[in-house]
């Protein structure tokens, strides 16, 4: 065989090996391509928290009193549901005070009663105590209501307690004194949750 047979030979050899892989280099290149990323999804959920109380049309009436005497005393329930596993506060404040910082019921004369802890016959005074079963009578003492916030109950959750309600008994009573102006008196108390 000459050299150009074997140079031919040796060309149709490799022309006929590029023909045969053509097809599987296109066949490579119709293939998807595709690369991959990732993110993370991420949603933070606060401590949520309501509070209501079960007055009546929104007031705790301590209906008419007599002078010398001691008011009939009201039960206000406070409900604080939270998903905190921390817990919350409960504080209660009167939205108006006297100069003294002590809440004050107003009648429509402008005549008032000041928040004491001194509630008796002979007196003229308004306050809360909060439900006690192990105090003498199921409640504690008499507290004076100010226009400062002060805390009245403190829940710290358990382990997994993230969904919770809990219920704060408060009394409110009255007295008043032989000078004590005729009238409704009125005043508004605030409660506040706050999560921990």
């Amino acid at each position: 065989m000459s050299k150009m047979s074997k140079a031919i030979a040796v060309l149709g050899v490799v022309a006929g090996l590029g023909v045969a892989a053509l097809p599987l280099s296109s066949y490579a290149a119709d293939e998807p391509y595709s690369q991959s990323a990732s993110a993370d999804v991420q949603v933070e959920v606060g401590g949520a928290i309501s509070i209501s109380t079960d007055a009546t049309d929104g007031k705790v009436d301590l209906e008419e009193m007599t002078l010398n005497n001691v008011s009939t005393t009201k039960d206000l329930k406070v409900t604080v549901s939270s998903n905190s596993e921390v817990g919350y506060g409960l504080t209660i404040k009167a939205l108006t005070a006297n100069a003294e910082g002590n809440g004050v019921l107003t009648n429509e004369n402008g005549d008032t009663i000041s928040s004491s802890a001194n509630i008796a016959g002979g007196t003229s005074a308004w306050g809360y105590r909060l439900a006690n079963a192990e105090a003498e009578g199921g409640y504690g003492a008499w507290t004076a209501v100010t226009g400062a916030p002060e805390e009245i109950h403190a829940h710290t959750a358990a382990a997994g307690d993230a969904e919770m309600e809990d219920v704060t008994t408060v009394n409110f009573g009255a007295s008043a004194n032989s000078t004590q102006q005729q009238g409704t008196y009125k005043g508004t108390v605030v409660f506040t949750a706050t999560v921990k």
